[in-house]
């Protein structure tokens, strides 16, 4: 780690502002060949713009938070945009729609400020398909202007400046980003590099499908065809230090991560680079500096805030993963991983008793990690997959409001007759809301239900212990009736009688039986 790399680590850094997402275009009057367009539009324009000095998403980021938001593959509603764009921090949209007659092609867009819901008058291009990259570039200088940026160059010598591959090349490229499945899309991509073997968005977007597909040398040397200094240079560079971290090359994995940082230090570079200083063993920098410098700067991103504490906890420093890991858990309640790990550096910090009660949290949300010792060999640091941070409000929620989800989800899953998934669901709501007498009744008939009426009593009973309720008193006594078990079932029966003298159910549980 060079003297210089040192000082940017420990340098600030300024507040971005935020970025610019494109939405594909709605589709107008348009012929079935030109169903391409909208992808090459979403793909496309958001570099046109960074030329220009106005940040942009990636549309790789965009489809990122679609799926991490669930949204369907549909066409998006203004309201579902604006969600993708407030978790990927984007304070503007641009939107609108295209029509094509022929081989004339027109846009009109709008730029949406997400904060004043204000929509700005369109801004209209029309001209043959062939020219549809130049098409984007004047859209993107209206764009640029209407956000204030202040190109440093005049427009003639930005349209001039913009890639130009011949037009199949661009056509196959749109048509592969708008193919369904992975083999048409690589099918797609590929034959426009072969028309154009320095189209470097299509060998960037190649290598993103090969990193998906988990083919880490294909992606390596597909992005490593995209050479330095070109705009699409940092991220091949990104997505290499991925493609080696998953594919345990730690070194070179470190080497390019620290040119990265070097350059622009981003929350997720410098935790990448963490994770290739951590596995590599690097004795020059700790992977905890590094790590909290990315949490100075993303101070809300729990996968960084993990991988801290998993660094603390794999250089010994179990009382600090300790704190980071409680962070963790206290807003994903359901993180099996964190509590895991935390179960571990409870244990090598000599805290026993909550070590055993973090750890029946582990089995309750993973009873796969059955029987696990610590072991830091295990891959459990989480690698980045893209600069751009996600931010997926999902609300505040307490333990209790956590398991009442659960609770739902158990019910949907019972019926639709997974029972093993519902008491799965049911099992994770009673560790986080241990004194909930529905989850316990839940548990009790889900057990009965299943034959293991032993632990349904257990679960009767708890329920009880929670809240006295007279009717789940009485299943308790017809289910110990069951299991053969008359004097206590009578003992339930007659503390039913006892605050409700009236009981019809009570009594004719109590009855002798009829000769």
């Amino acid at each position: 780690m060079t003297p210089a790399l040192l000082a940017v680590l420990l340098a600030g850094a300024a507040a971005a502002p935020g970025p610019l997402l494109v939405v594909p275009p709605d589709r107008g009057e348009f012929s079935a060949d030109a169903a391409w367009v909208g992808e090459l539009v979403a793909e496309a324009l958001p570099g046109a713009l960074e030329l220009l000095g106005v940040p942009a998403v990636e549309n790789a980021d965009r489809l990122r938070a679609r799926a991490a938001l669930e949204i369907p593959p549909a066409p998006l509603t203004r309201a579902t945009s604006l969600r993708i764009g407030e978790a990927l921090g984007a304070d503007r949209l641009v939107l609108g729609s295209y029509s094509a007659s022929g081989s004339e092609l027109s846009l009109s867009l709008r730029l949406l400020d997400a904060e004043r819901g204000s929509l700005s008058a369109p801004f209209v291009v029309s001209g043959p398909e062939e020219q549809i990259l130049t098409l984007l570039g004047r859209l993107a200088w209206d764009l640029a202007l209407a956000s204030s940026a202040q190109p440093h160059l005049t427009r003639e010598a930005y349209l001039a400046a913009l890639p130009a591959p011949p037009f199949p090349a661009v056509r196959a490229f749109g048509q592969g980003l708008a193919a369904r499945d992975p083999a048409s899309r690589k099918r797609l991509i590929r034959s426009a590099l072969a028309l154009h073997p320095d189209y470097h968005p299509a060998r960037l977007a190649l290598g993103r499908l090969e990193i998906e597909a988990r083919d880490w040398q294909a992606a390596h040397d597909t992005l490593g065809k995209i050479p330095e200094g070109v705009a699409e240079s940092r991220s091949a560079r990104f997505l290499q230090v991925l493609g080696m971290l998953e594919s345990g090359r730690w070194r070179e994995a470190a080497a390019i991560g620290a040119r990265l940082i070097a350059e622009r230090p981003t929350p997720a570079g410098l935790s990448n680079h963490a994770l290739a200083l951590l596995r590599g063993g690097s004795g020059e920098l700790k992977a905890s500096e590094v790590l909290r410098k990315a949490l100075e700067l993303a101070p809300a991103t729990l996968d960084i805030t993990f991988n801290l504490g998993w660094a603390l906890f794999s250089e010994g420093d179990s009382e600090g993963a300790i704190f980071h890991l409680r962070a963790v858990i206290r807003e994903e309640p359901l993180d099996a991983q964190a509590r895991l790990v935390l179960a571990w550096a409870l244990g090598k910090a000599g805290r026993a008793s909550e070590a055993q009660q973090e750890w029946k949290g582990v089995l309750a949300m993973a009873p796969s990690y059955q029987g696990l010792s610590p072991d830091l060999s295990r891959r459990l640091e989480r690698v980045m997959v893209s600069e751009r941070l996600l931010v997926v409000d999902r609300g505040t929620r307490s333990e209790a409001e956590v398991a009442a989800g659960l609770i739902g989800r158990a019910e949907r899953l019972s019926a639709t007759g997974d029972a093993g998934g519902a008491l799965r669901e049911l099992t994770r709501a009673a560790y986080l809301d241990p004194y909930a007498p529905r989850i316990h009744l839940l548990l009790a008939r889900a057990h009965r239900g299943g034959g293991d009426k032993e632990k349904a009593v257990n679960e009767y009973r708890m329920t009880l212990w929670s809240r006295e309720d007279p009717a789940v008193r009485l299943e308790l006594a017809q289910l110990l009736l069951e299991l053969g078990r008359a004097a206590e079932a009578r003992a339930e029966a007659e503390r039913v009688l006892q605050a409700d003298p009236a009981n019809g159910a009570a009594r004719k549980l109590l009855a002798p039986p009829a000769k």
